[in-house]
């Protein structure tokens, strides 16, 4: 039987290299608010990059905290 997709795959399967803060906390399952909380302390469990006034996360480190291999939600 076919497990079920990951919930953040979804999030991440139309992703570029980086996602905002805000598709972090939606694949935390967590506030957008909590979220930048955390990205702020240096507490988000990813690598968070500051471009401009921007916070971004790299995708492929996303999805390795997610445990969702490169190739898994490819189709």
């Amino acid at each position: 039987m076919a497990r079920a997709p990951h919930p953040a795959a979804r999030v991440l399967d139309s992703a570029g290299p980086t996602v905002g803060v805000e598709d972090v906390a939606k694949c935390y399952g967590i506030s957008r608010a909590t979220a930048y909380n955390l990205a702020k302390r240096g507490e988000l469990g990813v690598r968070v990059l500051q471009l401009g006034k921007r916070l971004r996360v790299p995708t492929a480190d996303l999805r390795r905290v997610l445990g969702l291999d490169d190739d898994q939600g490819a189709a």
